[in-house]
C-alpha cells in the first residue's frame, strides 16, 4: 500500500493531473506521507497486538486517516479550496473524538493510546505543511516532476476545474 499508493501519486503530479482542489505540491506530501503513518499507527499496533487496548486504539487512529478519500468525495471540495485538505482533516478526525469521547463516559479518561494516535496524526499534517510551505518541499516537486508535463505546473497553484463544474 505505502508503495503503490506513493507511485500512483508520484504519476499523477508527473502528469500535472492532480484533484483540482489541492495544489500539486500539496498533493505529493499529503498522500505519501498519510499513508506512511497508516503503516506506522498499524504497525505499532501490531507490535503491541497482546495489549489489545493499545492494539485497537491505534488501529482506528489509522483507519481514520484512510477515511481521508472518503471524505474527500463526501465533502464539497471545489468550494473549501484552498483549506480542501485540512478540512478533509478535520473531518477524519471525528472518528478518534466519538471514540475518546466512549471511552470517557465508559472509563472516566481517555486511554494513552489515543493521545499517541493522534498525536501522529497531528504530527502527519503538521509535516504535510511544513514540508509543502518551505524549499524543502519545492526541491521534492523540482526533483519529482523533472522532465515531465507536471514540471510546467506551479507547484502552488490550483488547477482550474474541470470543464462543466
Amino acid at each position: 500500500m505505502v508503495v503503490l499508493g506513493t507511485a500512483v501519486t508520484v504519476a499523477m503530479v508527473r502528469r500535472g493531473g492532480v484533484p483540482f482542489f489541492f495544489t500539486p505540491l500539496q498533493f505529493l506530501v499529503f498522500d505519501p506521507l498519510t499513508v506512511l503513518t497508516f503503516a506506522g499507527l498499524t504497525g505499532a499496533a501490531i507490535v503491541l497486538r497482546r495489549r489489545t487496548d493499545w492494539h485497537r486504539r491505534l488501529h482506528y487512529c489509522g483507519m481514520s486517516l484512510l477515511m481521508g478519500p472518503a471524505f474527500g468525495r463526501l465533502l464539497p471540495m471545489p468550494f473549501l479550496k484552498p483549506w480542501a485538505f485540512e478540512c478533509v482533516f478535520a473531518a477524519l478526525l471525528i472518528f478518534p473524538a466519538v471514540a475518546i469521547w466512549s471511552d470517557m463516559r465508559r472509563n472516566g479518561r481517555a486511554h494513552p493510546a489515543w493521545s499517541w494516535g493522534v498525536a501522529a496524526l497531528f504530527g502527519a499534517l503538521l509535516l504535510t505543511e511544513a514540508v509543502t510551505y518551505s524549499p524543502v518541499g519545492g526541491a521534492l516537486y523540482a526533483g519529482v516532476t523533472a522532465g515531465s508535463p507536471g514540471a510546467a505546473v506551479p507547484p502552488l497553484a490550483f488547477a482550474p476545474p474541470p470543464p462543466g463544474l
